[in-house]
């Protein structure tokens, strides 16, 4: 039995395997909090027409949802390459320049999600001084969620300077010659 190397050039790494666990637990709680939103938008619009007691709390869980599910799947979107980008760099310069602007906003990325995990980290370090009216959640438990995710994105910026192609928990090696596969 023939015993191929790891890495770019064999099977995707073990390392990288960490990676494909983290992008499933993203896209189950993305969906989660999609199907979360949608059924307590559903509960709202359906409150207006039956003589019920309104639910106060389930339109101010649908925005905390709608909040959570965008820190929760940035990190999926970085590792995927599906994350916004401006495409017209990539189609006006050499593949070699574009190897280095795509190294320069992972840095600008990694640093900047990076500086917010910190201050969102610090606010969840502060004491429970304020409630939300309807779920009485305190607020700091609001930041939980977009921490991890900021740090999740930041991580695979910096994977997709180091190991392009690998963020996603694929195989490496996303750049041979200079082009991207």
């Amino acid at each position: 039995m023939k015993h191929e190397p790891d890495g770019p050039a064999g099977r995707p790494g073990r390392h990288f395997a960490v990676l494909r666990w983290v992008a499933l637990g993203e896209q189950i709680l993305g969906s989660a909090l999609v199907v979360l939103v949608f059924a307590l938008m559903l509960v709202q619009a359906l409150q207006r027409y039956l003589p019920m007691d309104s639910w106060i709390w389930a339109g101010e869980l649908a925005r905390f949802s709608l909040v959570w599910l965008t820190f929760a799947v940035a990190g999926y979107l970085m590792g995927h390459d599906s994350h916004i980008t401006l495409k017209l760099i990539d189609h006006s310069v050499p593949a070699g320049a574009l190897r280095f602007v795509t190294i320069v906003a992972n840095l600008v990325i990694a640093a900047v999600c990076a500086g917010f995990a910190y201050e969102a980290f610090e606010l969840l370090r502060l004491p429970p001084l304020q409630t939300s009216p309807g779920l009485g959640m305190p607020v700091k438990w609001l930041y939980l969620i977009p921490l991890i995710g900021l740090v999740l994105t930041a991580v695979r910026a910096l994977v997709a300077i180091v190991a392009p192609g690998a963020g996603n928990g694929e195989q490496a090696g996303g750049w041979e010659g200079g082009q991207a596969r």
